[in-house]
């Protein structure tokens, strides 16, 4: 905001005008002039539309590469020094006698950020006046050699105004000389910044937190530990670890999977899906841990959460737009629980439950269907919501879109500045992260250095596809903080903002109000994107969305009902839980266009599902016959996974010969089997197949139907018994009849020795002199009865002594 008296402005303007016109030989690329008028008034007026400017010229063949090493101070203030690094190689097959780097400057500020665009992109070789310093030379450089050239120069030569109003960007050329002939320029920016210089800028930084493939780890897994050791996981990981930045986080880097691991912790493959229920009870059960690198990402999310920003993004990614629009409601609960289940679980409450909207399909239809689809605010390019992206005044990265469609409804809106937000995504190994940082630096300046008195606060958010380098990501955040022309602050102040709309529409207002973008209407949604020259400009019409094929999510849905069927019969679900993270990630919105991604994950969840439910097994009896009113089947379950399972036996018949019994309630252990039985009574003789289905406890089936005969014959039970008894009958009879037909004689003696002769002599049937008759002949039991024994008579006195 300007700082000068209105008194005076007049007289600064003109001072502007031909300080800008005497330097117009120094500028290489266009310099916005502006008139006294819209100097005196502050510029506040927006200039017309007008065509993107035409492209540099193409970069000359030159024999030296350049990579801007470092470039500070971040602010030059007067009484300082400009110092410039830049590593330069000889890509030539000849050597490169005396290399030095030169360094040339525009005095005219920056006001226009399409320059800025214009001037980093002009590669050609010959720079513009005459060099204001320059490096020591060497005596030369090497074909592929390399060397970093340094050049410094005072603040005072460079010619910079230093009235507090002309702080801002300045363009610089970095030329690599040989013999004092060019050889090739890098065109890069610094900020001038009079210590009484007090306009300033806010900005955020939201960072999508998401891994590329949220199932990587189970479709994937040289991929995912590659990208855990030094690839996107790798970076979140540090990047998670940095203050003052928020986040836009994918609630599956909270929920790692459980995976199978052996007893030294590594992971352990799957049995084969050939492995039959048999083999499998006999083997190891598998012991499950969350994936050890997801484990370590999660951790240190919770632990870094502090009190940042955090906003949600659906599970893995998922396309719930596509979703809702296929139909697949099931599905789409599938993903909302997940979500809430792993915020819970991490104790993080997101903010808001935000959708990123690409600005070439931004449209009205577009954020209706964010609303309908659950989301809570929609992260836009401002360019799809400004009348004119190149206007002179850059709001504040915040409004409210009021829905005209069926179910109404406001919808808070981010809006990142797309430029800002595209260089940054630039911060990455690949790229010169110092001429990122610096064209950062640039563009925040000239934002800041705009005619506006009213409060700004822009949003950046880097492309969800860019694998952001820690290190240079982390200089940029410093750069930034560093600058005295940028405030930082959360995420969450611009949703404050949309929340009390407590805004102004009028970028000279004196008050607290942000200068924000308000309530954005239906016909004020725009499409944009990138022109040739890299500026976001509106586009003439929306680009086709390309939702997820409806058929393939149908497939997911199917696929993820059989994992939960499975899953309600199983005491542990852990061996489920890589299904289930590929049927999610195959609805993730990346993969919309590409509709073979999306089918093959259902077909690879279906089909390892389908193995693990083929490990449950029945086996009843065979041939079986009943020869009795009631009997007990016997049945085999075998449980070939590694966790109990809770099951119930059903069995049927197919006539109504027999009274199957209700069914019955079992728990086969892990890799384990049981005997159970089912009570079967008889009706009537037949023959009946029995069918066996080993289901859940709410009756879904989890085995194909097992089909065994029956032979029933009740009635054989009850003529045997009778059979029996008949002839249990006659034997008595029998033996009854032959007793009284023998009679006496046939019974058994009762004493088989010689009697006594004394008591033979007494009872008168013998004499002592008779001696027994040694021949055979009957046996005493059969001799004639003698009659009744005589009284017994005391024996002498002198024998009973």
């Amino acid at each position: 905001m300007p700082s000068s008296p209105p008194s005076v402005r007049p007289v600064l303007a003109a001072l502007l005008t031909v300080l800008l016109l005497t330097s117009s030989a120094l500028v290489s690329g266009p310099v916005t002039l502006m008139p006294a008028a819209h100097a005196e008034a502050g510029a506040l007026t927006n200039p017309a539309p007008r065509a993107p400017a035409a492209p540099p010229p193409a970069a000359e063949d030159s024999p030296v590469s350049m990579d801007l090493v470092s470039l500070t101070p971040t602010s030059l203030a007067p009484g300082g020094t400009l110092e410039a690094q830049v590593d330069v190689t000889n890509t030539s097959s000849e050597p490169m006698p005396a290399p030095a780097l030169e360094l040339r400057t525009s005095t005219a500020r920056v006001t226009d950020r399409e320059v800025l665009s214009q001037w980093q992109a002009d590669t050609t070789v010959q720079p513009t006046g005459e060099a204001i310093a320059s490096s020591g030379t060497l005596d030369q450089l090497a074909p592929g050699e390399s060397t970093v050239l340094t050049v410094q120069v005072a603040a005072e030569e460079l010619g910079y105004s230093e009235a507090s109003y002309y702080w801002g960007t300045r363009r610089l050329e970095l030329t690599v000389a040989s013999e004092e002939a060019p050889l090739a320029t890098l065109r890069t920016f610094v900020v001038w910044r009079p210590a009484e210089a007090e306009d300033t800028i806010t900005r955020s930084v939201l960072l999508p937190m998401l891994a590329e493939d949220a199932s990587a780890m189970v479709t994937d897994p040289e991929a995912f530990a590659a990208s855990a050791e030094s690839g996107r996981l790798a970076s979140m990981r540090d990047l998670a670890q940095r203050p003052g930045v928020d986040w836009w986080l994918d609630p599956a880097l909270l929920d790692p999977p459980m995976m199978p691991v052996g007893a030294d912790g590594e992971s352990t493959p799957a049995p084969a899906e050939d492995e039959d229920a048999t083999s499998a009870a006999s083997s190891t059960i598998l012991e499950y841990a969350p994936e050890p690198a997801s484990a370590e990402l999660a951790t240190i999310l919770q632990d870094h959460v502090d009190d940042r920003t955090v906003l949600s993004m659906p599970y893995a990614q998922s396309d719930t737009i596509s979703l809702r629009a296929a139909g697949t409601e099931q599905l789409a609960d599938v993903v909302r629980d997940h979500g809430d289940q792993a915020w819970e679980e991490a104790g993080i409450v997101p903010r808001a439950a935000a959708q990123r909207v690409d600005g070439s399909v931004a449209d009205a239809d577009t954020l209706d269907a964010v609303l309908a689809a659950g989301g809570t605010a929609a992260i836009v390019p401002s360019s799809s919501l400004r009348a004119d992206p190149y206007s002179s005044v850059t709001p504040s990265s915040v409004g409210v879109y009021s829905s005209t469609g069926e179910n109404g409804g406001e919808l808070a809106l981010l809006a990142p500045d797309p430029d800002l937000s595209a260089e940054f995504s630039l911060l990455t190994e690949d790229s010169d992260t110092e001429q990122v940082q610096q064209r950062l630096l640039a563009e925040t300046a000239t934002i800041a250095s705009e005619y506006t008195t009213a409060p700004r606060h822009l949003l950046i958010s880097p492309s969800v596809d860019a694998v952001l380098d820690p290190a240079a990501t982390g200089a940029a955040l410093d750069a930034m903080e560093e600058a005295p022309w940028i405030a930082g602050d959360s995420t969450g102040a611009l949703l404050d903002a949309a929340e009390q709309q407590e805004w102004t529409s009028d970028p000279r207002s004196e008050g607290d109000g942000l200068y924000a973008l308000g309530e954005i209407d239906p016909d004020e949604i725009h499409p944009s994107g990138p022109s040739e020259d890299g500026r976001w400009s509106h586009l003439d019409s929306t680009e086709d969305p390309q939702l997820l094929d409806p058929e393939a999510l149908h497939e997911l849905q199917d696929a993820s009902a059989q994992v939960d069927t499975l899953a309600s019969a199983m005491e542990d679900d852990a061996p489920l839980e890589a299904p289930q993270r590929e049927i999610i990630a195959g609805t993730s919105v990346r993969w919309r266009g590409e509709p073979e991604i999306p089918a093959a994950r259902a077909q690879e969840a279906s089909a390892l599902s389908t193995e693990l439910k083929d490990r449950i097994q029945v086996e009843p009896a065979s041939g079986y016959n009943v020869i009795s009113d009631e009997v007990s089947v016997p049945i085999t379950i075998r449980n070939g996974l590694d966790t109990p399972i809770t099951v119930r036996i059903e069995v049927t018949s197919d006539k109504p010969l027999v009274q199957v019994g209700e069914p019955t309630v079992v728990e086969v252990p892990a890799r384990g089997q049981i005997d159970a039985a089912v009570d079967v009574e008889a009706i009537a003789n037949g023959t009946v197949t029995l069918t066996t289905v080993v289901t859940t406890t709410d009756g879904q089936p989890l085995t194909a139907p097992v089909d065994v005969p029956l032979t029933v014959n009740p009635s054989w039970e009850n003529w045997t018994t009778l059979l029996l008894v008949i002839a249990m009958g006659l034997l008595v009879v029998v033996g009854v009849a032959r007793a009284r037909r023998t009679g006496a004689s046939t019974r058994a003696p009762g004493f088989t020795g010689p009697e006594d002769p004394e008591e033979l002599v007494r009872s008168g049937r013998s004499t002592p002199d008779q001696a027994p008759d040694p021949s055979p002949g009957p046996r005493p039991d059969s001799v004639p009865d003698p009659g009744p024994e005589e009284p017994a008579t005391d024996p002498p006195e002198e024998d009973r002594s």
